[in-house]
């Protein structure tokens, strides 16, 4: 008894002992309590119990925000378990210690430094100064942007389900939306279970508060804090007629770096889009919709295919060249800080202005007249490494437990790395249909889910039994051709 006790406080200790662990082991704890419930026989519309593993990997993907599913939420669950899936999606979006130490601080109690290291840590914050506002800033933005969505959805879905119904659907594909997790109740509709939203392409509000929504959580609470500060000052500057002032207050470069790339991916994923599956004609491809309807799919796909995972069109019937195209935007995935999942576009940026600085022989990356540190270079390089190294791995992992239904015919390799970069990038689309998966290829999804929600990053740092040393030795250059 006294080793087992000894044991566990080790491992309780060692699971406290970084902010990067503490974040993974909330992460953990979510899950094992989620699991528990969603087994339960009274969350689901039959009355019988889903298993422990169809409960695990639902709990895992609504908590990691990723939204592939081996149960279709709105036939399975009831309202209790859709209420149950809907918190696991608030808190896996905003992360247990950041509600947490919102929490302290909105009864006034003393945060103390580890708690404030936690929050720096999950936030991505730069400093403690900055720490307090820029948590009011999610909670306040993450209410405003849901209650906003919910309100929008209440107009077009209300008249189609009725006020109870209507107004849960709403409310429900908001928080799903501005969190970039994928689930969505419309599998109840005529459209029948997976659906998503491909009966929506013609209703303009619904499509284009879905891009909205996606798009506000994508983009990072940090970019939308300076994008507030910055009118705020701007306004401000304007109203005291000081133009002086008014010239001087410029846009931080990761605000300006984030909004810029994201709106330039949302634009260049619709045109490439538009151009790969104009003439898609297949069922439910955007070769059968109207010229506005293609328009309105694209955009959709576009944005949803960076994190979100709903979907208008059919992915199976995708052509090659857009499977691919969409894997890419899966594995960017949308901006630091945000609720969504990826490498991120700032990591995506960081490795194009290298590549640049490399090639025009400039020793260091400069983005505009700013130095990026070597450190900041070396660690984006380090997370698309292990993201690439993740997707191609699980890819060929699901190659082998999925060899039958490959052989078959079912779907492609192809879709496999589609699959894979949805799990990492945190998206929850299939062009393969994930239900139709074996109990192995789940199983390591699951792993993935997690790590791409997590960060990669973060992982390998709450891994490290040691902390780092700063060693003064001198090694030899070592001289390595590269071709």
């Amino acid at each position: 008894m006294l080793i087992r006790r000894t044991r566990a406080r080790r491992l309780l200790e060692w699971m406290m002992d970084r902010p990067a662990r503490v974040i993974m082991s909330s992460f953990l704890l979510i899950m094992l309590i989620g699991t528990f419930i969603l087994m339960l026989p009274f969350v689901t519309k039959s009355g019988d119990s889903i298993g422990f593993f169809d409960a695990l990997f639902t709990t895992v993907s609504a908590t990691c925000v990723t939204g592939l599913i081996v149960r279709d939420t709105a036939t399975t669950f009831n309202t209790l378990g859709q209420v149950i899936l809907l918190i696991l999606i608030q808190i896996g979006g905003l992360g247990l210690v950041t509600i947490y130490t919102f929490g302290v601080s909105l009864v006034r109690r003393k945060v103390n430094v580890k708690t404030r290291l936690l929050a720096q840590e999950s936030t991505g914050s730069f400093s403690f100064s900055e720490l307090k506002g820029l948590l009011r800033t999610i909670i306040l933005m993450t209410l405003f942007f849901e209650f906003t969505g919910f309100v929008l959805l209440s107009t077009q879905l209300v008249p189609l389900f009725g006020y109870k119904d209507g107004l849960f659907k709403s409310l429900f594909l908001s928080v799903s939306a501005f969190c970039n997790a994928g689930f969505d109740l419309l599998g109840d509709t005529a459209s029948g279970p997976y659906s998503s939203f491909t009966a929506f392409n013609g209703n303009t509000v619904v499509m284009l508060t879905i891009v909205f929504l996606i798009f506000s959580g994508s983009l990072g609470f940090h970019v939308w804090k300076d994008l507030i500060d910055y009118c705020t000052n701007k306004f401000r500057a304007i109203k005291r007629h000081d133009k002086k002032e008014r010239t001087n207050i410029h846009m931080k470069l990761h605000t300006r770096l984030a909004f810029v790339l994201m709106v330039a991916l949302l634009v260049v994923g619709a045109v490439l889009f538009l151009l790969m599956e104009w003439t898609n004609d297949a069922a439910l491809s955007i070769g059968s919709f109207t010229t506005g309807e293609k328009i309105k799919a694209a955009l959709f796909q576009s944005m949803s295919m960076r994190t979100a995972g709903m979907n208008s069109v059919d992915l199976l019937a995708m052509r090659d060249c857009t499977k691919i195209l969409c894997a890419v935007l899966m594995f960017i995935g949308a901006g630091a800080g945000s609720t969504g999942g990826g490498i991120k576009v700032q990591v995506f940026a960081l490795l194009l202005y290298s590549v640049k600085s490399d090639l025009s022989g400039n020793p260091e990356v400069v983005i505009r007249n700013h130095r990026v540190s070597r450190d900041t270079v070396r660690r984006a390089l380090t997370i698309f490494t292990m993201g690439i190294t993740l997707v191609v791995v699980l890819t060929c992992i699901l190659s082998i437990t999925e060899k039958s239904l490959l052989e078959q015919g079912r779907f492609t390799f192809l879709d496999l790395l589609f699959e894979s970069a949805s799990a990492f990038g945190t998206v929850g689309v299939s062009s393969a249909s994930t239900p139709q998966f074996s109990f192995w290829g789940h199983l390591f999804i699951i792993p993935v889910m997690f790590l791409g929600r997590v960060g990669p990053m973060t992982f390998a740092m709450g891994l490290i039994m040691k902390d780092r040393k700063n060693t003064k030795s001198v090694y030899p250059e070592a001289k390595i051709h590269l071709g």
